[in-house]
């Protein structure tokens, strides 16, 4: 279960569930003030869904794996 409080099932969820979130810090200061700066990471986890790909090692020596097969932005795509 994710949450602050001390108390269980505060939101109702009774499940447990993974939260997570993206902060930009560009300084110290930022942590934990209230110039913190959240990003709302919805698009970005769609983008990566409809984007799913299978991968390939592209260098034995290097381990290094590519994409089998590009992104596609499909607000991008014309008609």
């Amino acid at each position: 279960m994710t949450g602050y409080s001390i108390k269980e099932n505060v939101n109702n969820i009774n499940v447990p569930h993974l939260h997570f979130g993206m902060q930009l810090i560009f300084d110290e200061s930022q942590v934990d003030s209230p110039n913190e700066i959240w990003i709302d990471v919805y698009q970005i986890i769609e983008f990566l869904k409809k984007n799913r790909s299978e991968v390939y090692m592209a260098n034995e020596e290097t381990k290094d794996y590519k994409r089998k097969f590009d992104f596609v932005e499909e607000s991008l795509l014309t008609n």
